[in-house]
């Protein structure tokens, strides 16, 4: 079987191998860009590879034979994680400046929720109603409108992924037409 050109080391560039500081201890672990996760040497801490480059891993049905069944649940791990970070990132865009109470109750809020799969504990959020109800009106005010923009925003991906998918399947059958004509 031959080698998939995306983990062919003759094809990286310079920049495959890169630094990322490990989160508990700060000391640099060196990654090569296919790496999904290393321990700390100083540590021992599990570091994920912000910076790893497996694009194709993230669509390719072969991407687990690929990679490794280990591989690609730590990609996928590595993806959830991404996109809480954007997701977070978004929700603090959306708090207005004149609402900072709001936008630190959401960093406290995250950055106590060690899950991978939602922002922060939605429970957690409504222990501040009866301590703030003002805060807990403005910080349920911007959340739910993080949500109604995040809604639009992966309704617009799955349309464009669905348009993709549809473009792929027109090219494939006007290709076996003409290949059966000939």
């Amino acid at each position: 079987m031959s080698k998939c050109p995306g983990q062919n080391t003759q094809y990286w560039g310079f920049d495959a191998i890169h630094d990322v500081p490990c989160p508990k201890c700060s000391n640099p672990v060196e990654f090569f860009r296919d790496e999904v996760r290393r321990k700390c040497k100083t540590c021992g801490e599990m570091v994920f590879n912000d910076r790893m480059d497996l694009g194709c891993a993230k669509w390719c049905p072969s991407a687990s034979s690929c990679i490794g069944a280990a591989n690609f649940q730590a990609l996928q791990l590595s993806e959830q994680r991404k996109s809480r970070r954007e997701d977070f990132r978004l929700l603090l865009e959306m708090a207005p400046a004149e609402e900072e109470d709001a936008r630190e109750l959401f960093k406290k809020l995250f950055s106590e929720y060690f899950g991978e799969d939602r922002l922060f504990d939605t429970n957690r959020l409504y222990t501040v109603k009866e301590e703030n109800p003002a805060l807990f009106q403005s910080a349920t005010t911007v959340f739910q409108a993080f949500l109604k923009q995040k809604a639009e925003i992966e309704k617009r991906e799955a349309d464009a992924a669905a348009r993709t998918r549809e473009l792929i399947e027109t090219g494939r059958a006007k290709k076996s037409v003409v290949d059966h004509e000939d």
